[in-house]
């Protein structure tokens, strides 16, 4: 690994909310996400992907903004877990004690593994 850091994830915490305006606005493959959070909450998102702030119409935009590595380099592996997991929660919530929901777990611990890099 070289001695660069990747930033392959970003995170917006947003520390106010009296302000009118200043949406973060990300593109996805579903289209264009408007997201306006109250003070403490927190948007996580993968840092290629298009994103802007909409104008700040009334007030002061107050965010912190920070960017992390991910275990897994590949976007594309990233979004797989991320779906993968997201079907996990839900076998798991219907089917805690089931085969299924043991072997989606099983099948996502062993993919990011597998693509993780250290």
């Amino acid at each position: 690994m070289s001695g660069r850091y990747r930033t392959d994830v970003s995170t917006t915490v947003f520390l106010n909310d009296d302000y009118e305006g200043g949406e973060i606005v990300i593109r996805t493959a579903y289209g264009e996400e408007k997201i306006r959070g109250e003070a403490g909450d927190a948007v996580v998102y993968d840092s290629g992907s298009w994103h802007k702030v909409a104008e700040v119409t009334k007030g002061i935009r107050l965010v912190a903004v920070t960017w992390a590595q991910s275990l897994v380099k590949d976007p594309q592996q990233r979004e797989l877990l991320y779906q993968l997991a997201k079907a996990r929660e839900g076998v798991i919530a219907k089917l805690p004690q089931s085969d299924e929901a043991a072997s989606i777990s099983t099948v996502h611990i062993n993919l990011l593994r597998m693509w993780s890099e250290v």
